[in-house]
């Protein structure tokens, strides 16, 4: 009997512990998130600007904040982690995909951690809750476009399975599977390994108000 594999349903919000014991509340964004992502994005330096946003100015607009605030969770998803310590600060980052056309199944892929919370694993947690939408909304293709001087990231994203594709003006372009399941990620990468870990962590985690 042939086996039909359904994509894990991630629920509507969860709680998860990041290196150093630090305690995040993960769930997709909302429209009242809008003052959050204004005081996020002023906490970004120069350089995380640079490398997310390709030199964008100094503050975000109201279109850029309602574009970014206002999605589907299907065609547009993004999932925010916040420090279920320090809830009034604006969070500790969102990862988003956008659907590349009504028709495509490829998505581009766009993921941002405050300074102050990097290197805790939040970029890889939301990568991974991205994954998992996306495989339950028919995308099977993710893109994303990269300055070429954010080497740790291209390193990670071609460690789990990301392959290049085209650069253009110091941006570089990849593009790997959307993961439905942690058995596809490569397992000859330490990388790999960790991102399998991580989605089987994610079958199991209880639903928490928010």
């Amino acid at each position: 009997m042939l086996r039909i594999f359904r994509a894990t349903v991630l629920p509507p919000a969860f709680e998860f512990e990041l290196a150093g014991g630090l305690r995040a509340l993960l769930r997709p964004i909302r429209a009242d998130d809008a003052p959050r992502f204004e005081r996020g994005y002023e906490q970004l330096s120069e350089a995380s600007r640079r490398t997310r946003f390709f030199g964008q100015a100094s503050a975000l607009s109201q279109t850029q904040l309602h574009f970014l605030t206002e999605v589907d969770q299907v065609n547009h998803a993004a999932w925010g982690a916040l420090n279920l310590l320090q809830p009034q600060e604006p969070g500790i980052g969102v990862a988003r995909y956008i659907r590349v056309d009504r028709k495509s199944d490829a998505a581009e892929v766009a993921i941002t951690v405050l300074d102050a919370y990097q290197h805790r694993g939040a970029g890889a947690l939301l990568h991974a809750c991205l994954h998992l939408t996306a495989a339950r909304h028919g995308l099977r293709r993710f893109l994303y476009d990269v300055s070429q001087d954010n080497q740790r990231f291209i390193a990670h994203l071609k460690a789990i399975g990301a392959l290049q594709t085209g650069s253009a003006e110091h941006i570089l372009r990849l593009e790997m599977p959307v993961y439905a399941r942690a058995s596809k990620l490569p397992r000859n990468t330490a990388s790999g390994q960790h991102f399998a870990a991580l989605m089987r962590r994610l079958q199991h985690v209880p639903a928490v108000d928010a």
